[in-house]
């Protein structure tokens, strides 16, 4: 009992991971849309795959808030994707 090491649990590492994929959509939907800013003429299939990747942040999304993410896990992981990104 007294050396107990504390494991991080499911719902920690399920959390994290779903938060890195947020992450990961979001800059792709905005890397996404600063690609078509810059075109004249976008082609369908381009805005198609835009409406899925807007779709799937908002799932990802409406996901977290439902598993109730806490505030510290996302600020954590915001801090590391800055870090990344700069």
């Amino acid at each position: 009992m007294f050396f107990h090491k504390s494991k991080p649990s499911i719902k920690e590492n399920a959390d994290r991971n779903l938060m890195l994929e947020v992450y990961v959509v979001r800059d792709k939907m905005a890397a996404q849309r600063k690609l078509i800013a810059s075109f004249r003429e976008v082609d369908e299939l381009t805005k198609a795959q835009l409406s899925v990747q807007a779709g799937l942040f908002d799932f990802l999304h409406r996901e977290a808030r439902i598993r109730q993410v806490s505030g510290e896990l996302v600020a954590r992981i915001a801090a590391a994707h800055l870090e990344e990104n700069q």
